[in-house]
């Protein structure tokens, strides 16, 4: 390898000394570089340092457009310089001939006759403008960087015809180390399982928000950075291998595959929001990220569908709980994250992405019994949606244990051992979900029989 770092772009005087410097391979370290001047005249040049640099001072004794070959071995380059009996007014005496986009180079020169704070012009490609630096003692300089790629045509420009001309040729930038990554991310996930992914964002400010999304069109979460760090749970409902991205911006981004698997199809089927709405929950409610258990309520509304209502007659019952929440409660959206009709359908009501309005603590996710259920009791379907629809979440927010009290924080009684799946009255001073211990709503059943799910 022998390579010209720096070397004059315009023209030299003659008689007058230049510097040219240089790289070559570290093999040749300790040898003297070989001179041709204008093919026919040879000289000893200089020797090539122990890490490759080399540098040459030069002068010609005549004008003219003269060769100056610079060889070792069997590699060589070959500069044209142009000598001049008078050089003109501007000029370049630092001008870098390789550089990379990104990079600061500078620019230098003299300005004969100019007075000091006369401010010159530096452009590119006769297009430009790079810089407009300013004469002090009838010189210059500008630090200047490229961001495209490719070889520029520098000039200096002054006052009239004065203006001098260079060239540099500009690589592209090395790639930059990726500022989001994930941190061992799953190869393979199931159908309703909830998992968290973690990562590292290097560089980013905390409180800076990221986009994490599937298939470069479906958002999953926008994880929010702390510490340089980012995390946000996902879930699928349906199988098949995923693109995921953790975006900064559509330059700065990183991505895993992840392979969802099928498992048995439950007998549970749950009635999409969009089954009964065109009114999605509100993106700006606060994110529900690890739901500590479930809260069974009852609606408390009059007027619920008997168990055999249609399923068009539930769709219109949903829309009147929202409106309910809504424009009784002062809610931005229902309360629940389930409901279950008297037919025994389930419905899907809050996004359970989101925290709910349910039990002031509002940690968990809240299971709703549609209708009064202070004195009677909830019928044979919903108690078996019930099972099947606890039975899910649990599975798919890793509660392995439904029976076993846990500390667990209250509105109103501080904090109390409690199973994972309670009542509303457990946490604050209500009569909802019924009558006292949940035997209306089935509640000491339904804990046992999802443990016995979750453990068979």
């Amino acid at each position: 390898m022998l390579k010209v770092i720096l070397a004059p772009q315009g023209p030299v005087q003659v008689k007058q000394p230049f510097l040219i410097t240089g790289i070559a391979s570290t093999n040749y370290a300790g040898r003297n570089l070989i001179l041709t001047i204008d093919n026919q005249y040879n000289a000893t040049g200089p020797k090539i340092a122990a890490d490759g640099t080399w540098q040459l001072n030069f002068l010609f004794q005549q004008v003219g457009a003269r060769r100056l070959k610079i060889a070792i071995a069997n590699e060589s380059v070959e500069l044209v310089l142009n000598v001049v009996a008078t050089l003109p007014r501007l000029r370049f005496t630092q001008s870098p001939v390789r550089t990379k986009v990104g990079q600061a180079t500078t620019f230098a020169g003299e300005a004969d006759g100019y007075a000091d704070g006369t401010t010159l012009l530096l452009r590119a490609d006769q297009r430009y403008d790079l810089a407009r630096p300013i004469v002090q003692a009838e010189k210059w300089q500008a630090p200047v960087s490229f961001n495209q790629p490719g070889t520029k045509v520098i000039e200096i420009i002054g006052s009239g015809p004065d203006k001098a001309q260079t060239s540099i040729e500009v690589d592209p930038a090395p790639p930059r180390p990726p500022r989001l990554n994930f941190i061992n991310p799953p190869t393979q996930i199931k159908v309703e399982q909830v998992v968290t992914l973690t990562g590292t964002a290097t560089d980013y400010d905390d409180g800076d928000q990221l986009l994490l999304r599937a298939d470069q069109q479906f958002t999953l979460s926008r994880p929010v950075v702390t510490n340089q760090r980012w995390q946000a749970s996902i879930l699928f409902r349906q199988p098949g291998k995923r693109l995921i991205e953790i975006l900064g911006s559509e330059q700065d981004r990183a991505q895993v595959i992840i392979e969802v698997q099928a498992v048995p199809t439950a007998a549970l089927t749950i009635q999409a929001r969009s089954s009964w709405t065109n009114t999605p929950t509100p993106s700006d409610l606060p994110n529900l990220t690890s739901p500590k258990g479930i809260t069974i309520h009852h609606t408390f509304l009059e007027g619920a569908p008997p168990a055999s209502a249609t399923l068009a007659q539930e769709q219109a019952r949903m829309r009147t709980i929202l409106s309910s929440h809504i424009n009784g409660n002062g809610w931005s959206d229902i309360g629940y994250h389930f409901i279950i009709m008297p037919s025994g359908r389930v419905f899907a009501a809050r996004s359970e992405r989101k925290r709910g309005a349910h039990d002031l603590i509002n940690d968990g996710l809240g299971v709703a019994f549609d209708g009064i259920y202070s004195s009677k009791t909830i019928s044979q379907q919903q108690y078996q949606a019930a099972v099947a629809l606890c039975t899910l979440l649990c599975k798919r927010y890793g509660i392995t244990d439904t029976v076993t009290p846990v500390p667990t924080l209250t509105a109103d009684f501080g904090t109390r051992n409690l199973p994972r799946i309670f009542g509303h009255r457990d946490r604050v001073a209500t009569e909802c979900p019924g009558s006292e211990g949940g035997r209306t709503v089935r509640l000491p059943e339904i804990r046992q029989a999802t443990n016995a799910q979750l453990r068979g």
